[in-house]
């Protein structure tokens, strides 16, 4: 099957709602949404999963990260479920698309051609011994691997920073752009929450799963529920979601614990309880040692960050 060329990807209609803390950001998404694909070694789009992309290889690696919602990929004869914050890479060769599963989700494409790995920053980085690098030169490894970001805290800043500068430079690769660019490679380098397999039907019910029910679940009420041992389901969940079972319990109620603190005016130690630790010192402990910042601070800034934005 051929390439699908950069101007034939869809550009998508813009979406009309985004969460209270991201209503500034709407206008840089909305403007990256609209913008004509260049011919550039970098460039991005970003789009409301209306309909589904185009499947086959594409001309330029392409870096699908799920601001919102859930998306659903094509991969060869696979299908992986992406979830939110995640990030998947999928080489020019290897033959993909996204599929309309949830039309409320949006996604960041960066696309990287290959000629912009051909000498300095970026062709050191393509000659590191590090396994989005492998994935990247083809060393034995599949077409595509999935980065989760296991608690919101890398990938969901630099895709924003980066997505700025790319709206700020209108549209354009330019330096700061470039520099973005190389330091969220470097991240993806650096993180080890990932997949070269990534969430089949299986294991993204059981995740949904975890997130429903964050505060009574285990790993051992987890791996009986599969019908596994607890070793088994362990390696299976670091295989297929790249990390811990118990770090994936963990994010799913710091997850919850984060969207209570933003939404409503329970207590910081009701919140604690209602994701499942009884111990407020523990759940504050555990907060402030993910996020860098208490909860009760946490829900502070981000009123004070709602309350400064303009009525748009």
């Amino acid at each position: 099957m051929p390439a699908v060329p950069h101007h034939e990807l869809p550009r998508f209609d813009r979406f009309n709602e985004v969460a209270a803390d991201d209503t500034l950001f709407d206008d840089v998404l909305s403007s990256v949404a609209h913008a004509e694909l260049p011919s550039d070694d970098v460039f991005m789009v970003a789009h409301q999963m209306l309909r589904d992309t185009p499947y086959g290889p594409r001309d330029f690696y392409e870096l699908t990260y799920v601001l919102r919602g859930h998306a659903l990929a094509r991969i060869g004869s696979k299908e992986v479920h992406l979830l939110e914050d995640s990030l998947l890479l999928a080489t020019p060769t290897t033959e993909h698309g996204l599929v309309a599963t949830d039309h409320d989700a949006i996604v960041v494409v960066l696309c990287l051609r290959p000629t912009l790995f051909e000498d300095g920053v970026f062709a050191e980085f393509l000659a590191q011994d590090t396994p989005a690098a492998h994935v990247m030169r083809g060393d034995d490894a599949p077409g595509f691997m999935v980065f989760s970001d296991t608690y919101g805290r890398i990938l969901y800043r630099s895709v924003r920073t980066l997505l700025k500068e790319y709206a700020h430079a209108g549209q354009t690769a330019n330096l700061a752009v470039k520099a973005r660019v190389l330091l969220l490679l470097a991240q993806l380098s650096e993180i080890d929450t990932y997949s070269f397999y990534g969430l089949d039907q299986h294991m993204m019910e059981l995740v949904a799963y975890v997130r429903d029910h964050c505060a009574e679940v285990s790993v051992a009420s987890l791996a009986a529920r599969a019908g596994y041992s607890e070793t088994y389901f362990s390696q299976l969940v670091r295989e297929r979601c790249g990390m811990r079972a118990r770090e994936l319990i963990v994010a799913a109620r710091l997850r919850r614990a984060r969207e209570l603190l933003l939404t409503t005016e329970q207590p910081v130690s009701e919140v604690a309880a209602s994701v499942g630790y009884e111990s407020y010192s523990h759940f504050n402990r555990i907060f402030r040692q993910v996020y860098h910042i208490t909860p009760a601070a946490y829900r502070a800034f981000a009123a004070r960050e709602v309350a400064m934005q303009p009525n748009l």
